[in-house]
């Protein structure tokens, strides 16, 4: 079993994981115009997303969803 000397003192692992290692966040380039715009961007893609999804599932229940009419209840 490896202790957490063994483990600290081993190179890099190669692949996925050391890719992920080594992310971090940019502070710089968010404060910058360019990240300001991205961040707004991904804000409004989120927004647009979520009323796209809510018109999609409305369509669905009032056009293709089965309904329940008097002769069927009959």
């Amino acid at each position: 079993m490896l202790s957490a000397r063994d483990r600290r003192d081993r190179p890099p692992e190669e692949g996925a994981a050391a890719v992920l290692q080594g992310f971090a966040v940019d502070k710089t380039f968010l404060s910058s115009l360019k990240g300001i715009l991205l961040e707004t961007e991904l804000v409004f893609g989120i927004i647009l997303v979520s009323v796209f999804a809510y018109d999609a599932f409305k369509i669905y229940r009032t056009e293709m969803a089965p309904r329940t009419t008097q002769d069927d209840q009959q």
